[in-house]
């Protein structure tokens, strides 16, 4: 695919929208030709007219950016998004998406199918596991967001994350630093921490950030609306250094430093937390260095404060170090904001063509059905064309058919009558034999009755993992009367029920499925091993488990959290021969 001339990159945070413009360079790379920012309303009871706000924004910095519309890229806060690191074991390439879609709808807080979502697998690391990048955020939110981009003749062909974005301008731009990088993205209502350790990457996200200072002075300051504390904030605000600080203009002033301080040390508690996890889950090494970002990054001393508590090397990203400025471009305004154009130019690099780490973009239905609809329309045409053609030699075929047609009709008749009566006597051989099947399906129930149940519970001992698994409940599926307490659900696959069949005649009850549960012990194998218990049952000869329906036997499988013990699982196996009642 042919690289575009220009590119449009919009970062649309919370309460900051970006919007810079990109062309590559003649030697390599790319240059930034122009940037516009322009603030949202920061007061959350505001977030419902967001959409509206947007609009006006975005249409502002495409008339000063001479932007007339089409395709862009665009970066979505992290707030609202969900992004996990997740370990599969080995399968092949071709069965990657089906286990990672088994793995979305276990960790993804959401009903799957109310979720936009994709994934990245991460480069090995030499284990025996595929580790993967999963995103995933509702289908509403995203859909509003193609929708105010199209309000604004915008058509998004990558949609991606902030910290993704932020990770790929990074690596671009500092692909010198050795050891881990810990990246703080300060952000109106979440902070980023974002490690970066040669190719290895870990993101976490905090729910804290500078709006958080701003309600805590809106609470303080009441009757102060939350835009003038948020404008106070922006003017006088600063995070104080440790003890008595007396550089304070006035008490306002005093009071908002040691707001400002407290919020920043939740910030900086959280780090250390997510640091000891870094280093224990995922294997990695203690930060080396700190870069800052975002707009929470702003207030005067916050990379003092950040010195003080994490006694690192500590400085403000640039995402424009390897990046050219443009002669259009006012140097001197480009440097006040540098460190806030990061997901500009993350994403700014895939829109290139750029090589990139991280190649995630949420997929939006809507876009999805409009780029079908485009590809397809040269086809539609040429079929309209060939319709209206196709029309007219129907209806000259017509006339030459329908004497033709009379003809074979009057053949059919007279045929109907002989292949009536053997219709009749065939009908009469079917009911003799539905008469036969019903007087010995006494007799064929007998030895299942007899041994059945035995025989099932010896091959659910010949198949249970030797260790990390045990089975606490056996149980009917679906629920029998006196088996076990009343339940809903139906076994998967058969579609009649106890009472009657398709036929309409009284069937009589049968167990046909059963409900294994119980727990597996936290291993390193982890979830799998349940997986390795319905592989076992399904080499018995008395359960029905097949490629086809083998997803369906897992009912319930906890993931492994590290908090407890044990797990639950559930299982819905079917049987080969039901069991009568």
């Amino acid at each position: 695919m042919k690289k575009p001339d220009r590119a449009a990159a919009i970062n649309l945070g919370m309460q900051t929208v970006t919007m810079a413009v990109f062309q590559p360079s003649v030697g390599g790379g790319i240059t930034l030709t122009g940037f516009a920012q322009s603030d949202l309303i920061p007061d959350p009871a505001a977030d419902g007219s967001r959409f509206g706000q947007l609009k006006v924004v975005l249409g502002e910095m495409k008339t000063q950016l001479a932007w007339k519309g089409g395709a862009c890229g665009c970066a979505i806060p992290s707030q609202g998004v969900f992004t996990r690191f997740v370990q599969i074991p080995k399968v092949e390439p071709d069965k990657i998406d089906q286990v990672l879609f088994f793995e979305a709808q276990q960790n993804v807080p959401y009903p799957i199918e109310e979720v936009a979502w994709t994934y990245q697998v991460l480069p090995d690391k030499g284990d025996d596991k595929i580790n993967a990048l999963l995103v995933a955020t509702k289908t509403d939110a995203l859909e509003s967001t193609v929708e105010v981009l199209a309000a604004s003749k915008l058509t998004p062909q990558i949609v991606e994350t902030s910290p993704t974005a932020l990770y790929n301008a990074f690596r671009y731009n500092y692909p010198d630093v050795q050891g881990c990088s810990l990246l703080i993205d300060i952000g109106a209502r979440a902070t980023n921490l974002i490690f970066v350790e040669g190719q290895d990457v870990f993101i976490r996200t905090l729910p804290v950030g500078g709006n958080s200072i701003t309600a805590a002075l809106h609470k303080k300051f009441e009757p102060r609306s939350f835009g003038d504390v948020e404008e106070f904030k922006r003017v006088e605000g600063l995070i104080p250094p440790p003890g008595n600080y007396s550089g304070a203009k006035n008490e306002d002033v005093a009071e908002m430093g040691k707001i400002a301080r407290t919020v920043m040390t939740r910030i900086h508690n959280e780090i250390t937390r997510s640091v000891t996890f870094y280093r224990t889950t995922q294997k990695g090494a203690a930060p080396m260095r700190v870069f800052l970002a975002g707009g929470g990054a702003s207030m005067p001393y916050t990379l003092e404060f950040f010195n003080e508590k994490l006694s690192l090397p500590i400085e403000f990203f640039n995402p424009l170090r390897r990046i050219s400025v443009g002669a259009g471009v006012d140097q001197s305004s480009v440097a006040g904001v540098a460190h806030r154009l990061g997901e500009c130019v993350g994403v700014a690099l895939r829109e290139l063509g750029t090589e990139c780490p991280l190649g995630v973009s949420l997929q939006a239905a809507s876009l999805l059905r409009s780029e079908e609809a485009t590809k397809h329309r040269p086809f539609l045409v040429a079929a309209a064309a060939g319709l209206v053609a196709s029309v007219a030699l129907l209806g000259l075929y017509y006339q030459s058919a329908t004497s033709t047609l009379a003809r074979l009709n009057e053949q059919v008749q007279s045929s109907i009558a002989p292949l009536q009566q053997t219709a009749d006597r065939m009908a009469g051989f079917t009911k003799q034999r539905d008469q036969l099947l019903e007087d010995g399906a006494d007799l064929v129930a007998l030895p299942i009755l007899r041994t059945g149940w035995a025989e099932i519970i010896n091959a659910l001992n010949q198949s249970q993992p030797e260790k990390f698994l045990w089975i606490t409940k056996l149980s009917p599926h679906p629920d029998v009367a006196g088996f076990a307490e009343g339940g809903t659900d139906k076994p998967g696959g058969n579609e009649q029920d106890n009472a009657s069949g398709e036929s309409g005649k009284e069937q009589k009850p049968a167990v046909t499925a059963l409900r294994v549960e119980g727990l597996y012990l936290e291993n390193e194998a982890g979830p799998a091993v349940v997986d390795e218990f319905v592989k076992k049952l399904s080499e018995s000869p008395l359960f029905s488990i097949t490629d086809e329906n083998k997803e369906a036997v897992v009912d319930l499988r906890a993931a492994q959290s590290g908090d407890e013990w044990a797990y639950e699982y559930r299982l819905i196996v079917p049987l080969k021969t039901p069991i009568p009642l």
